[in-house]
């Protein structure tokens, strides 16, 4: 079993100390910082499974910390509790407000703490919103940030990403294999996303290797560019040396029959409707300019496409 990585925020370093051993003998990875400013920096590059969080901080305190953890994209679903000597009710429900998950005051009873952090963590890892391998938002989620965006007339770019001729490499080098794939594009398109919109972005993992990005319209395409460009490069690394040499594998199609498949691609669909602003007809839209682009006769490698039409 993974150990479970938890990030302590607190500028005691003995709250900090105490906390870091009492996880650390239940097998919890623990990170320690005692400065605001050093949190975002961090989740940057690294994303722990839960954010044990002090309100009193000095630079950005626990509030602002809250609020930026849960605005972020690439960190809106990471836990957070908040540990805090301020026992007041207006603590309690401006933090729960900003997105906290738990709130517990100090001096706390160290039993109590990893109970909670216990039942926090095992209520996430059955959370049916999130793809059980990508850990990325779900169906529902995707139409529910599709709506918001229309009901608050934000103009937005709605990307349907598939990977081309993954069920053949399915078939030939196995499911871990696949999961490794569909992993890597996950991080991938967060990566990507990141760069090009900024916080600007959502991702969510429709199932399969079928994954939606949604951001503003002027990112989209440089994201796409970038994320169907870095994808050309990374996948042939998930192929042996003489597939990798050869271009292609060769296993049975879906009516049973031999054929070669080349290497993986990526296609990605754009559409950023103007005036039409109903989820099931974007859905639509999006998926016929995914076959057209997927049939396009001299296409080589990744591909991105948009329609301006709607």
């Amino acid at each position: 079993m993974l150990e479970k990585k938890v990030l302590v925020v607190d500028d005691d370093p003995n709250v900090c100390l105490l906390i870091s051993a009492v996880l650390k003998k239940f097998n919890y990875q623990v990170t320690t910082l005692c400065h605001g400013e050093e949190v975002m920096a961090f989740l940057k590059d690294n994303k722990p499974d839960l954010i044990l969080l002090d309100l009193r901080m000095p630079g950005i305190d626990g509030y602002a910390l809250c609020k930026r953890i849960r605005e972020a994209p690439a960190t809106r679903d990471i836990p957070v509790v908040i540990l805090s000597g301020v026992a007041e009710v207006d603590a309690r429900v401006n933090t729960i407000e900003l997105g906290a998950d738990d709130f517990i005051t100090k001096p706390f009873d160290v039993r109590e703490l990893r109970a909670r952090i216990n039942r926090i963590l095992k209520r996430k890892s059955s959370d049916t919103a999130l793809n059980p391998l990508t850990r990325l938002p779900g169906s529902p989620a995707i139409e529910e940030e599709v709506t918001r965006r229309i009901a608050a007339e934000e103009p937005f770019a709605f990307c349907y990403v598939d990977a081309d001729n993954f069920k053949a490499y399915n078939d030939v080098y196995g499911y871990a294999k696949g999961d490794e794939v569909i992993k890597r594009i996950a991080a991938l398109l967060g990566e990507k996303a990141r760069t090009a919109a900024g916080d600007d972005y959502f991702v969510g993992h429709v199932g399969g290797d079928d994954f939606v990005l949604i951001t503003s319209p002027e990112a989209s395409e440089p994201a796409a560019k970038a994320i169907t460009e870095e994808f050309d490069k990374l996948i042939p690394e998930f192929y042996n040396e003489v597939d990798r040499k050869r271009g292609f594998i060769t296993t049975m199609d879906r009516k049973n029959k031999t054929r070669d498949f080349p290497i993986m691609s990526l296609t990605v669909a754009i559409v950023a409707p103007k005036t039409q602003h109903h989820y099931a007809k974007i859905v639509e839209s999006a998926a016929e300019l995914k076959h057209y682009a997927k049939d396009l006769p001299a296409r080589r490698g990744s591909i991105y496409v948009r329609d301006r039409r709607i």
